[in-house]
């Protein structure tokens, strides 16, 4: 689809909108009083733009997905890889090990593990933004909600965000008390407890909150040189958090964190080296995961191990001064992963590989925010990053006969000031400006494959060396009010940040930021009285300097990776999201999206634009039915069905490794008693699709997949009080 084709589409959806607004709007006025009796649609906020005051989604400007608490809860959300089969163009996914992000929205992400790698969609805790793709993939529990913001968000989100922002917002104590209990039970040995406590210890002044999971489960694999399970792990979450309001004007909130998870790497399945030359290879129809002709498998004394242990704290204050609101975040977040995995997954020996990872970093955002009537809004602040990187592997190759490490140590601190202001000089028309300058700095020092030991105690390094840069990001929108619709268009660029390529190979001169103008339009409808939401947007963005991994095959080190400024692009598509209320206890909700990733240009690539993106599919797609009863004994009965869909992806730049397209369908049924005791059955994958989200070459070793998880079932019980 060129771009003529999706500028045709999208006038189509808005002309068709259009109509429904102006039938919506008689109908809602021939039956006025309706919304009295009937049920509409929940209003969601979001603080994605940090205004003076939370925004309802449905006002905002720009393309969000935003999931409230109960949403997450109907639909057994686990982690943001959840969150994305829920969201248009969004591929949330993890790598080839445990933890690790590889996500892409709008057709921008990663693919790979790369520790100096930075994120093209970037993860924001509690405000706080995370600086490593390491650690980032842990499970969502006591969530306020999710906010997806699609697109670049250079100007109030800075750097590496050129796909877009994932804004987690965890409860925060209130002053009441009330708590949780939470046990579940399912297949594959899986048990999970929960526990939360709020409780207030000053009544209005001081409020305290304790939220507790652990989870555990024997893995989906068996390993074949045992006959024993295979993918065990563990996790353990703990977050007290205070909040202090010595003052109707003031409230300081305190939070921590501390994440961990243990038991077996990432799964790898093995599959026999391409026998077509060039040609595109894709998963065989199998049963299960294991035939003679691909493998999963250990090597005899390779089980491997995972050990991921992340810190996380966080100190806000939001004072409220001269008629607006001064807020300040400063977090500090630690991460510590040791990994040993058997990566080409097959019963031989051929790639063994132990990662030990460290980052930690500290940030801290003030800013302010203020509405001056009904004119202006806007908001102004700074911002400061800092972050070090500690980073070794060590390889054993051919069945030993190749032992070596690398090690890299990477530091980086950032800048920046910032603002945006909503502009309205007329009634229903508003016009946002912004922009952002951020300098930045990095200083490395590597010691590639052949400088240090196989044991990493002992290496030659290069460097330091210094790569800095500045940027300036700007913002122009628009949007205007009509009816049950606001229609809104923005230009604004985004960058990622240049570096250095930290993964085994000899430090060379830094590759420099990647960038991005952005193109959006869309808009966003209430129709029938609230009962039915209908959302579009089309955008249109140019890349240059895209950043691309390069992976290679060298014989003393095995498979190397290196970053390159590779390539210009373009990136264009639409996104469709629809919420109805069918009846006053059933709703559905469905979105779609569509990713027309193009290169113009690729070094040493004749024919680039057959080149397609590496685990970007073209089309995306999901639709849930939501079925809720409030029943005669005071209890309630809530189920929801849904289906989400994957267009088939590339795993690698040259297109040789292919998923093809896949679709998952998952299911829940609760019932509540009056006593505020809940039961949850569900099932997820329920017809158990074959698909991997990651996969890579590995030369004469074959390729290498990670299966996702099969057919899932559980039963949990949770109790309110």
């Amino acid at each position: 689809m060129n771009s003529k084709s999706v500028l045709s589409v999208g006038v189509a959806v808005a002309a068709i909108a259009w109509a429904s607004s102006s039938a919506a709007q008689e109908a809602a006025t021939q039956s006025a009083g309706s919304s009295d009796t009937g049920v509409q649609l929940e209003e969601i906020v979001v603080t994605g733009r940090k205004r003076a005051r939370a925004e309802d989604v449905q006002e905002t400007p720009l393309s969000i997905t935003a999931f409230s608490a109960g949403q997450l809860d109907r639909a057994v959300v686990k982690d943001l890889v959840d969150v994305g089969r829920m969201t248009p163009n969004a591929s949330l996914q993890p790598s080839s090990q445990r933890g690790i992000q590889n996500f892409s929205i709008c057709g921008m992400g990663i693919s790979g593990s790369t520790p100096s790698d930075e994120p093209a969609v970037g993860i924001f805790q509690d405000g706080v933004y995370w600086g490593s793709n390491y650690g980032a993939v842990g499970d969502l529990f006591d969530m306020e909600g999710v906010e997806v913001l699609r697109g670049p968000q250079g100007t109030l989100f800075g750097r590496n965000v050129t796909g877009g922002a994932l804004a987690v917002r965890s409860a925060r104590p209130r002053n009441e008390f009330e708590g949780s209990l939470g046990a579940g039970i399912g297949n594959y040995g899986l048990f999970e407890g929960s526990a939360v406590l709020n409780a207030p210890i000053a009544p209005d002044v001081l409020a305290a909150r304790l939220a507790v999971q652990a989870r555990t489960f024997d893995g989906y694999f068996t390993d074949t040189n045992t006959n024993t399970d295979y993918g065990k792990s563990t996790t353990y979450l703990v977050r007290p958090s205070i909040r202090l309001t010595p003052s109707p004007d003031l409230d300081i909130t305190v939070l921590a964190e501390w994440y961990s998870e243990e038991g077996d790497p990432t799964a790898a399945r093995g599959i026999a080296p391409n026998t077509i030359p060039g040609g595109p290879v894709t998963l065989p129809e199998v049963e299960g995961y294991v035939t003679p002709k691909d493998y999963w498998s250990v090597s005899p004394n390779a089980r491997g191990y995972n050990d991921i242990d992340v810190k996380f704290a966080m100190l806000e204050l939001n004072w409220q001064l001269g008629g607006g609101v001064l807020t300040s975040i400063s977090g500090y977040r630690d991460v510590r992963t040791r990994v040993e995995t058997d990566y080409d997954g097959t019963p031989s020996r051929g790639f063994l590989q132990q990662i030990r990872y460290d980052q930690d970093q500290f940030s801290t955002e003030l800013r302010y925010a203020r509405e001056v009537g009904d004119w202006l809004s806007f908001t102004i602040g700074g911002y400061y990053f800092e972050q070090d990187i500690h980073f070794g592997e060590a390889r054993d190759l051919n069945n030993g006969l190749q032992r070596l490490g690398t090690r890299s140590v990477l530091e980086n601190s950032s800048y920046a000031f910032f603002a945006e202001a909503d502009i309205t000089p007329l009634e229903n028309l508003t016009v946002t400006v912004g922009a952002r300058y951020t300098d930045e700095t990095k200083t490395a020092s590597a010691a590639p494959f052949g400088s240090c030991s196989f044991d990493l105690l002992t290496c030659t390094f290069t460097g330091p060396r210094k790569y800095s840069d500045g940027n300036f990001s700007p913002k122009l929108g628009v949007s205007y009010t009509l009816d049950n619709m606001l229609l809104f268009a923005s230009v604004t660029r985004g960058y990622r940040s240049g570096g250095f390529s930290l993964r085994g190979t000899p430090l060379i001169e830094p590759y420099q930021s990647e960038t991005v103008t952005a193109y959006e339009g869309g808009f966003k409808s209430d129709l029938l009285d609230r009962r039915l939401r209908f959302n579009a947007a089309l955008f249109y963005n140019e890349y240059s300097n895209l950043q691309r991994t390069v992976l290679g095959v060298s014989p003393e080190a095995g498979v190397i990776q290196s970053v390159f400024n590779a390539a210009d692009a373009t990136v264009q598509g639409l996104e469709l999201e629809l919420t109805a209320i069918l009846t006053d206890e059933l709703s559905l909700d469905a979105n779609y999206g569509y990713t027309d990733a193009d290169y113009k240009t690729f070094i040493g690539v004749p024919n680039p634009e057959d080149r397609r993106f590496v685990r970007v599919p073209r089309h995306t797609g999901s639709i849930g039915l939501n079925y809720e009863r409030e029943l005669e004994n005071g209890g309630s009965l809530s189920a929801r069905v849904s289906a989400s869909y994957t267009g088939s992806y590339f795993y690698d730049d040259p297109n040789l490794l292919k998923q093809d397209a896949y679709t998952l369908i998952d299911a829940s049924l609760s019932y509540r008693l009056p006593s505020d005791i809940t039961f949850t059955i569900y099932g997820k994958n329920l017809s158990e699709e074959e698909y991997s989200p990651w996969g890579s070459t590995l030369g004469a070793l074959g390729q290498n997949l990670f299966p996702g998880a099969p057919r899932t079932f559980g039963v949990r019980v949770s109790a309110q009080f």
